[in-house]
């Protein structure tokens, strides 16, 4: 496989350095600043048209991610007709619920739901998926250790599975759980702070 199939290609903005592999943090400071980079990478990636693309939406929403891509322009029924994009809600992705309470997913349940992922990729034409993962709601109902725990886990598998990790912070949510050193955390768990 070329170099080209295992990599989302062109200009020097936050997608440079996603390939096939890499698990990378973004801190942003604002939804408009976490928009135009997240966006312009969601429009690197199926431009690349090498590789799937996974938005696990926070805070914002589905609706709220779907209807502001559109807002810029972005086609994202286009893209999931022909099955190379899908924006599914991060606490539907990451957490369960039971009685009123939430719960972060197993290890195993989370990584037998991205095998499902690259493999519905695979079969459409795509040699890797690449994840956005926003982490703000996770954050804010308590989970940022348990995420962590998933990014470590992730870390150790990722080289060996068909996908590129994303993992978007907001520092506002960060600080107000009282987490000052989130670059030093994060660069534990991640190859590379964007």
């Amino acid at each position: 496989m070329s170099s080209s199939t295992n990599e989302v290609s062109g200009g020097n903005g936050l997608y440079r350095g996603i390939e096939r592999g890499s698990h990378l943090a973004y801190i942003f400071t604002s939804s408009s600043e976490k928009q135009s980079a997240l966006f312009q990478l969601c429009e690197a990636v199926v431009s690349s048209r090498n590789s799937f693309l996974l938005y696990l939406a926070g805070k914002q929403g589905v609706k709220g991610i779907r209807l502001s891509l559109k807002d810029t322009g972005f086609d994202v029924a286009s893209y999931e007709r022909v099955r190379q994009m899908k924006i599914v809600d991060s606490d539907e992705w990451f957490l369960r619920q039971d009685r009123q309470k939430w719960s972060f997913k197993d290890m195993s349940e989370l990584r037998e739901q991205l095998t499902n992922v690259i493999k519905e990729a695979t079969a459409a034409g795509f040699y890797f998926v690449t994840v956005i993962s926003e982490t703000d709601s996770l954050v804010r109902k308590g989970f940022y250790d348990r995420y962590q725990e998933f990014d470590a886990s992730l870390g150790r598998s990722l080289s060996g599975i068909d996908a590129a990790f994303l993992c978007a912070f907001d520092k506002r949510e960060l600080e107000a759980a009282g987490i000052t050193n989130e670059s030093e955390d994060l660069t534990k768990t991640h190859s590379r702070l964007v």
